[in-house]
């Protein structure tokens, strides 16, 4: 199955029962930008290569309609297109516990690129990936890979939400003071990188180390580059830069490494 080079299946329609097209490659779908899929994404060109998987991108109104027509099949009592109202979604082929159509849909960013990078283990014999996104062996290791993963998730879901903005960026300030939830969670996760930089074989610059992982691709989106974008509302986007040197450098040598570099030939993002 080809997609174009913004990653949108040609010719697919909301209105088509998405489930069918799954019949022999994972179909991962979530919006054109990369927010909570980036990891997912790329664990899954790690694993599957460029023609191993869909990579469905959809516009808002593509979702919106969607989502009415998921609520129809619900009321009909039909398998609905989208399992829940949120995205990320994969779909799979799985005639053992899927559906009528033989796909099993999955939700949650973090499952989704838990699932992929483990498929791409080195224990798994017949994989092509050429690199380990998931610590299979050491079970340290890889709490740290999920603490980091929901971490990035709880400082950005406790992020001020107030209507009024004066009020709204107010909050904000305390939250990324060195005592608000969101200081409090880049200096826990600069903490890791410093350990991470003097650890066994030397250190490197991710969490792990020399080792790559998704919560390395996960902390550097949705996170650290929102902020040093000017995406994230009442954070300055020095604020990376000035307090977590660290956690600045992180990000860049996560853009840098082969992998990223290699998918980012093939996807605008």
């Amino acid at each position: 199955l080809a997609v174009t080079s913004d990653g949108i299946l040609p010719g697919l329609l909301p209105s088509l029962p998405i489930p069918i097209l799954a019949m022999s490659l994972p179909v991962l779908q979530y919006f054109k930008f990369p927010g909570r899929c980036y990891a997912a994404r790329v664990a899954m060109f790690n694993t599957f290569g460029k023609d191993g998987w869909v990579d469905e991108r959809l516009l808002q109104g593509q979702f919106n309609k969607l989502k009415i027509q998921a609520a129809e099949e619900r009321k009909a009592g039909k398998t609905p297109v989208l399992a829940t109202n949120n995205l990320p979604q994969l779909i799979l082929p799985d005639s053992s516990r899927g559906d009528s159509a033989g796909t099993i849909v999955i939700t949650q960013s973090h499952a989704i690129a838990r699932w992929a990078a483990r498929q791409g283990s080195g224990a798994r014999t017949g994989s092509k990936a050429k690199y380990e996104l998931y610590p299979e062996d050491d079970l340290t290791a890889a709490l740290l890979v999920d603490e980091a993963m929901s971490l990035v998730d709880g400082v950005i879901g406790l992020a001020p939400k107030d209507e009024d903005k004066e009020v709204r960026l107010r909050k904000r300030e305390a939250y990324a003071s060195d005592s608000g939830t969101l200081g409090l969670g880049m200096r826990l996760l600069e903490d890791r990188l410093v350990k991470a930089a003097v650890g066994t074989g030397g250190g490197g610059p991710f969490l792990l180390g020399v080792q790559l992982t998704i919560a390395d691709l996960y902390l550097k989106k949705p996170l650290i580059d929102m902020i040093i974008e000017k995406q994230f509302e009442g954070v300055g986007p020095d604020y990376v830069e000035q307090k977590y040197p660290l956690l600045f450098q992180h990000t860049k040598a996560v853009a840098e490494h082969p992998l990223v570099v290699e998918y980012l030939k093939h996807y605008a993002n």
